[in-house]
């Protein structure tokens, strides 16, 4: 039986969301589908732009029928002219009109040829009508002028435009930022624009920087850079035993998508994730929530910063204490700085007064990171060199950085590097030199 083009909108609508204009979709490797045709939010700006006049962000699509009803038409007519009705299916649903017989299962649905099939067949019960905002079929149990309820919460907003929650509340200039794209319904590329002439900007990392800047500008290589960390922190967090914590759908768990971002746009090394998803594994499922779960952040932080490390039982007890009023998070970064500052005793007063001891470690990480050719985010206070540097009874100013980076170089790992290698040779064309068998 042939269909028209209407039988064909109205059924796909009926199967991606059952005509709802507030429909949002599950989270699938960085990105999720919004609105009663269910486009992919990576695809929005550009769909939108080509086909409604303007380009909008996933927030304004999702409360706009209009941009939903105009790029749905929009592309799925020139799918249909160019692949026919099951190879626009196809397209719509996996990218690819040629797939359309593919029986293989698709992650969180049907096979591709299930879903075509599907379209097809219920295409054939159309009785007439619009396929835009009427939907032309008394069934389903959705009315389509209904008011849209379902709205991204502000999570969901920062994360669209690359952010966390925690990011946002760590400063006030940001979270004014923040606020402003929220009731201005900001496109991403505007809210980048104003991020960049922010002072909290020109302050951060340039890690954080590089991430923000991708997920803006490139989002297929950002979604690439997001599956590949995911696949390798989750493998981090089977080894320290917390188990998978990615679910059947491909999405991420709260603990999970915390390391990733941690990884991605703060720059932590695999050393530094291992170490901070260690600590939460054995505290009853591994993961605390809401204030507890930022104290226990913050403590972290500040004891991995200032080379201490604590059990996940005190983690965890104190953790609890803050969020029960028994103490602060300042009464315990006060205790984690007083032990730092007896352990580096040459820089007790700095580290009291407020200094990491990672800053002030700075010169002697750069000369492991560069002598032993090591990424800089690898080496840390725990390194023996750097730890010994501070901890030592050459350290401060006692021990010039001279004479640190002659005793980096006794490292057996120095003798396999470019460095090495290179110094070898300039000593050896010295001493040819010196005897005159060399000019």
């Amino acid at each position: 039986m042939a269909i028209s083009f209407e039988a064909f909108f109205w059924s796909l609508t009926q199967q991606e969301s059952g005509g709802n204009y507030g429909a949002v979709g599950v989270w699938v490797g960085g990105d999720r589908a919004y609105g009663r045709y269910q486009v992919m939010g990576a695809n929005i700006p550009s769909w939108t732009r080509q086909y409604y006049g303007r380009s909008l962000t996933p927030q304004q699509f999702l409360n706009n029928r209009e941009a939903q009803d105009a790029v749905a038409r929009g592309k799925l007519k020139s799918y249909v002219n160019k692949y026919g009705y099951r190879g626009a299916a196809a397209a719509w649903y996996s990218g690819n009109p040629s797939l359309h017989m593919s029986t293989r299962p698709q992650p969180g649905g049907p096979s591709i040829k299930g879903y075509v099939d599907s379209i097809m067949n219920r295409a054939t019960q159309y009785k007439g009508g619009g396929g835009g905002s009427s939907g032309g079929y008394s069934g389903g149990g959705y009315t389509p002028d209904a008011p849209v309820k379902v709205k991204l919460s502000r999570e969901e907003l920062a994360e669209q435009y690359g952010l966390t929650s925690a990011l946002i509340n760590s400063s006030k200039e940001l979270k004014n930022l923040f606020n402003q794209a929220v009731s201005g319904s900001w496109s991403a590329a505007k809210f980048q624009a104003k991020l960049k002439n922010s002072k909290w900007w020109k302050t951060q990392s340039s890690t954080l920087r590089k991430y923000l800047t991708t997920k803006f500008t490139d989002p297929a290589t950002h979604a690439q850079n997001w599956n590949n960390a995911q696949y390798k922190v989750n493998q981090l967090a089977v080894q320290v035993g917390l188990g998978n914590q990615i679910n059947s759908k491909g999405k991420s768990s709260k603990l999970l998508y915390d390391a990733i971002y941690k990884s991605l746009a703060l720059g932590w090394s695999d050393a530094r994730i291992k170490d901070w998803l260690g600590a939460r594994a054995t505290t009853h499922g591994g993961v605390m929530w809401g204030e507890a779960g930022e104290a226990f952040d913050k403590m972290h932080e500040i004891a991995y910063l200032n080379g201490m490390r604590y059990s996940q039982d005190w983690y965890k007890k104190n953790a609890q204490s803050i969020v029960s009023g028994k103490t602060t998070v300042e009464n315990l970064e006060a205790q984690i700085r007083k032990a730092a500052a007896a352990r580096f005793s040459a820089f007790s007063e700095q580290i009291l007064a407020g200094q990491n001891a990672i800053d002030l470690a700075a010169p002697y990480i750069k000369t492991v990171s560069q002598l032993l050719e090591l990424p800089e985010t690898d080496v840390d206070l725990f390194d023996k060199h750097v730890y010994g540097a501070m901890n030592g009874s050459k350290a401060g100013a006692n021990y010039p950085l001279w004479q640190f980076e002659n005793d980096v170089r006794n490292d057996p790992r120095w003798r396999k590097t470019n460095n090495a290698r290179e110094s070898l040779m300039t000593v050896a064309r010295q001493v040819a030199k010196d005897f005159g068998l060399a000019f």
